[in-house]
Protein backbone atom coordinates (compact mmCIF):
# COMPACT_ATOMS: atom_id res chain seq x y z
CA UNK A 1 0.00 0.00 0.00
CA UNK A 2 1.18 3.53 -0.74
CA UNK A 3 1.12 6.23 1.94
CA UNK A 4 1.95 9.64 0.44
CA UNK A 5 3.66 11.95 2.92
CA UNK A 6 3.50 15.62 2.01
CA UNK A 7 4.60 17.17 5.32
CA UNK A 8 7.00 16.18 8.07
CA UNK A 9 4.19 16.34 10.62
CA UNK A 10 2.69 13.20 9.02
CA UNK A 11 5.82 11.12 9.55
CA UNK A 12 5.40 10.29 13.30
CA UNK A 13 1.95 8.78 12.76
CA UNK A 14 3.13 6.75 9.78
CA UNK A 15 6.14 5.39 11.70
CA UNK A 16 3.95 4.48 14.66
CA UNK A 17 1.45 2.77 12.36
CA UNK A 18 4.13 0.66 10.64
CA UNK A 19 5.64 -0.29 14.01
CA UNK A 20 2.28 -1.40 15.38
CA UNK A 21 1.44 -3.20 12.13
CA UNK A 22 4.59 -5.27 12.70
CA UNK A 23 3.44 -6.01 16.27
CA UNK A 24 6.35 -4.17 17.84
CA UNK A 25 6.45 -1.94 20.89
CA UNK A 26 8.77 1.03 21.25
CA UNK A 27 10.80 -1.06 23.69
CA UNK A 28 11.16 -3.88 21.14
CA UNK A 29 12.26 -1.44 18.42
CA UNK A 30 14.73 0.17 20.81
CA UNK A 31 16.16 -3.24 21.72
CA UNK A 32 16.67 -4.10 18.03
CA UNK A 33 18.42 -0.76 17.50
CA UNK A 34 20.52 -1.11 20.64
CA UNK A 35 19.18 2.05 22.25
CA UNK A 36 16.85 2.93 25.13
CA UNK A 37 13.09 3.00 24.81
CA UNK A 38 13.17 6.73 25.65
CA UNK A 39 15.54 7.41 22.75
CA UNK A 40 13.31 5.54 20.35
CA UNK A 41 10.21 7.32 21.68
CA UNK A 42 11.94 10.67 21.03
CA UNK A 43 12.89 9.56 17.52
CA UNK A 44 9.36 8.39 16.73
CA UNK A 45 7.83 11.62 18.05
CA UNK A 46 10.36 13.84 16.25
CA UNK A 47 11.68 11.96 13.20
CA UNK A 48 12.33 15.25 11.36
CA UNK A 49 15.19 15.96 13.78
CA UNK A 50 16.90 12.63 13.10
CA UNK A 51 19.46 11.94 10.41
CA UNK A 52 18.39 10.27 7.19
CA UNK A 53 20.65 7.38 8.09
CA UNK A 54 18.68 6.75 11.29
CA UNK A 55 15.35 7.10 9.51
CA UNK A 56 16.42 4.59 6.86
CA UNK A 57 17.66 2.20 9.56
CA UNK A 58 14.26 2.23 11.27
CA UNK A 59 12.39 1.91 7.98
CA UNK A 60 14.51 -1.12 7.00
CA UNK A 61 13.64 -2.78 10.33
CA UNK A 62 9.97 -2.15 9.61
CA UNK A 63 10.29 -3.53 6.04
CA UNK A 64 9.28 -0.17 4.59
CA UNK A 65 10.86 1.45 1.54
CA UNK A 66 10.74 5.05 0.34
CA UNK A 67 9.64 5.85 -3.18
CA UNK A 68 9.93 9.37 -4.56
CA UNK A 69 7.49 10.58 -7.21
CA UNK A 70 7.94 13.83 -9.07
CA UNK A 71 4.87 16.01 -9.28
CA UNK A 72 4.33 18.73 -11.84
CA UNK A 73 5.12 22.21 -10.49
CA UNK A 74 2.26 24.61 -9.97
CA UNK A 75 3.04 28.08 -11.35
CA UNK A 76 0.88 30.90 -10.12
CA UNK A 77 0.16 33.65 -12.64
CA UNK A 78 -0.07 36.21 -9.84
CA UNK A 79 3.58 35.58 -8.95
CA UNK A 80 4.84 36.44 -12.44
CA UNK A 81 4.02 40.21 -12.46
CA UNK A 82 5.61 40.80 -9.07
CA UNK A 83 8.78 39.07 -10.23
CA UNK A 84 8.93 41.38 -13.25
CA UNK A 85 8.32 44.45 -11.08
CA UNK A 86 11.09 43.42 -8.68
CA UNK A 87 13.57 43.08 -11.53
CA UNK A 88 12.85 46.66 -12.72
CA UNK A 89 13.80 48.24 -9.38
CA UNK A 90 17.39 49.50 -9.20
CA UNK A 91 19.58 47.71 -6.71
CA UNK A 92 20.58 49.74 -3.65
CA UNK A 93 24.36 49.85 -3.47
CA UNK A 94 26.30 50.07 -0.24
CA UNK A 95 29.37 52.25 -0.39
CA UNK A 96 32.61 51.46 1.39
CA UNK A 97 32.27 54.52 3.65
CA UNK A 98 29.05 53.25 5.22
CA UNK A 99 29.33 51.48 8.55
CA UNK A 100 26.83 49.04 10.00
CA UNK A 101 24.42 50.61 12.45
CA UNK A 102 24.41 47.61 14.77
CA UNK A 103 27.13 45.11 15.57
CA UNK A 104 26.07 41.84 17.12
CA UNK A 105 28.51 39.46 18.77
CA UNK A 106 27.49 35.85 18.86
CA UNK A 107 28.00 34.08 22.15
CA UNK A 108 28.74 30.38 22.20
CA UNK A 109 25.79 28.39 23.47
CA UNK A 110 26.56 25.08 25.09
CA UNK A 111 23.81 22.49 25.33
CA UNK A 112 23.50 20.39 28.47
CA UNK A 113 25.43 17.16 28.25
CA UNK A 114 23.50 13.96 27.80
CA UNK A 115 24.57 10.41 27.29
CA UNK A 116 25.03 9.94 23.53
CA UNK A 117 23.84 6.73 22.01
CA UNK A 118 25.56 5.49 18.89
CA UNK A 119 22.86 4.21 16.59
Amino acid sequence: MIYPIKTLSQLPLVLKGFRKENGLTQAAMAERLGITQQSYAHFEANPATATLERLFMVLRMLDVEISLNQTSPVISESATPSAKAASKRPAKLKTIDQKPSVVVKAARIVAPTRKKESW
